[in-house]
């Protein structure tokens, strides 16, 4: 009887790269990880009884590599937090990455250089930018085996693995998953030593979030026994109310997503981005944090009219794992913050099942298709797994509170490459000293990249500004300063209720500074004269003429401050 082809996960997290093999066929026999909670997702959706494992311990020890068992298949995902551009704009230390993927490529080595080697494949999944940690190849020195290379006659330079050179950056959107995820994919093919060609796998045309969304019940449609399909397998039926971790309400506070506003669409230097998601396009990548007041964030617009509180949401993570292209059987351990950080950190159950066919055409096996696909089928009521499903709306009773001395940073708009910005700290300052103080200052930024240039502008500047306002607009200028200093009367000179309001000890719209720069904006644009720019020297360095609007913003946020 020829055996199922089996397949050990490593890094394997809540069993995405998993699951892709196990709907083509193959046995998982192995998940290996350090987080307890993925390992009981992962036992759960795989039928295994895995224990918590580093893989760090393949690294220092052969008996522990021969312990494992041998199988067809190895895959990987070390974690890309390591790797991220978002991780200090990829400049933070990569040791700890590098040595958990030397780890597994010493695992693979082993594996595949042994005498009677059953290994057809492996593969290894990251973000893009892991690729530049990636050597084109490895030896089996580079990899510590050098010991291990002689016992088997095998010289210890001889080329182990490749790496980098074995390998593409692919989008998870061409393989059928509704989401923009691209992520540097390696290994090979053992009989070709290549990396396999997916150009057959490629889906002709990418899913967007609201093809998903529409197949999908509302979050608030209450408890149903209505049939739905599953958006991304078209034989997998469930009522509503089997559904797990989708019916309740996911609204954020008002705070939360006008943070998320500014930081998309009126970001310092980078561009605007949809708020909500523009669901005619696939999903943009989705983080392993669940964030609701960043511009990373994903947000929707609620299915329950409200505003300010609840206008908008968060997906549910059923939706997440769809976009993901988790079926609907497959159910997460821990809470809603624990979920939602196994899902972002997975593999992409599409690509990794691309990955699986070209390995069932290399051993000449028959591709699984849809309507073939097992699945399995838990119950809704798991022991120790939460359902999220609360079938009810939420109370916005507990406003989320910021750190003490959390850090402010806005401006009312960008015009001229420049901002005028309200902060709680000193920018000119070193960051060390930024961090321990809080001081209210008015600044421009200048240039679009992060290597802005900073114009700080003394507490008494706007009596200055007042002067050329007046000089250049008479009528107009007069009247902005007068009725300015009129409406935001109780504003100027209270910068020490600022951080209260920021920060959520004090509740008072007045004083809250995201609100405030918001309705100066808004003040200015209303206010503002024909004439657009104003011919000012010396103000602004390399600056003569000046956006009327950033003279006016100048004017009234150290006015504020004042």
């Amino acid at each position: 009887m020829i055996r199922t082809p089996q397949v050990i996960d490593f890094f394997c997290g809540a069993g995405g790269f998993s699951e892709g093999f196990r709907q083509q066929g193959f046995d998982v026999v192995m998940g290996i990880d350090n987080w307890p909670v993925a390992i009981k997702t992962h036992n759960l959706n795989h039928n295994l009884t895995d224990q918590v494992k580093d893989v760090l311990d393949f690294g220092s020890s052969i008996d522990e590599i021969n312990k494992l068992p041998d199988t067809e298949i190895i895959v990987g995902s070390p974690p890309c937090v390591l790797f991220s551009l978002s991780n200090k704009g990829g400049k933070a230390d990569k040791t700890l990455g590098i040595d958990l993927i030397i780890s597994f490529l010493r695992v693979v080595a082993v594996k595949k250089h042994q005498p009677a080697s059953k290994l057809v494949a492996w593969f290894m999944e990251n973000v893009p930018n892991s690729k530049k940690s990636i050597n084109p190849t490895y030896t089996f020195r580079e990899l510590k085996l050098e010991e291990w290379a002689t016992n088997h006659k095998i010289d210890p330079d001889e080329i182990a693995l490749k790496g980098s050179e074995n390998g593409n950056i692919l989008n998870t959107a061409d393989f059928g998953t509704s989401q923009k995820r691209e992520r540097f994919v390696c290994g090979e093919i053992v009989s070709t030593g290549k990396f396999p060609d997916l150009t057959a796998f490629i889906s002709k045309k990418h899913r967007s979030i609201g093809e998903i969304k529409r197949k999908m019940p509302a979050p608030n449609i209450g408890c149903s026994k209505q049939v739905y399909t599953d958006p991304n397998y078209s034989f997998l039926k469930f009522t509503a109310e089997d559904i797990t971790d989708h019916f309740y309400d996911s609204g954020i506070y008002e705070s939360q997503w006008k943070d998320a506003l500014a930081a998309k669409q009126n970001h310092p230097y980078m561009g605007k981005m949809s708020i909500p998601e523009n669901e005619d396009k696939p999903s943009r990548t989705i983080m392993a944090t669940r964030s609701a007041s960043t511009r990373e964030a994903l947000i929707y617009k609620s299915e329950y009219d409200r505003k300010g509180d609840g206008e908008y949401r968060l997906p549910t993570i059923r939706e997440i794992a769809t976009l993901m292209g988790f079926p609907y059987s497959y159910q997460f351990s821990g809470g809603e913050n624990n979920k939602w950080r196994q899902i972002g950190n997975a593999v992409c159950p599409h690509l990794s099942s691309a990955l699986a066919k070209s390995v069932r055409l290399s051993m000449r096996l028959q591709i699984i298709h849809d309507s073939e696909i097992k699945f399995n089928l838990l119950s809704k009521e798991i022991p120790d797994i939460t359902n999220l499903n609360t079938f009810s709306e939420a109370k916005f009773d507990k406003p989320p509170q910021k750190n003490p001395k959390a850090k402010f940073r806005r401006h009312p708009f960008k015009d001229g490459n420049m901002t005028v910005a309200l902060t709680n700290f000193n920018p000119k300052a070193p960051a060390s000293t930024a961090e321990k103080e809080i001081k209210w200052c008015s600044s421009v930024f200048l240039g679009a990249g992060k290597d802005f240039k900073i114009k700080s502008i003394r507490k008494s500047g706007y009596r200055r500004l007042a002067r050329l306002i007046k000089s250049q607009h008479r009528t107009q200028g007069t009247k902005f300063i007068n009725e300015f200093d009129k409406r935001f009367e109780k504003a100027i000179g209270n910068t020490h209720k600022f951080q209260d309001a920021y920060v959520g000890r004090d509740i008072s719209e007045t004083f809250e500074p995201r609100r405030l720069i918001e309705d100066i904006g808004q003040f200015i644009l209303q206010n503002e004269p024909e004439e657009k720019q104003m011919i000012i020297p010396n103000l602004i360095p390399g600056k003569e003429r000046i956006p009327t609007r950033q003279v006016f913003a100048m004017y009234a946020i150290n006015r504020i401050i004042s």
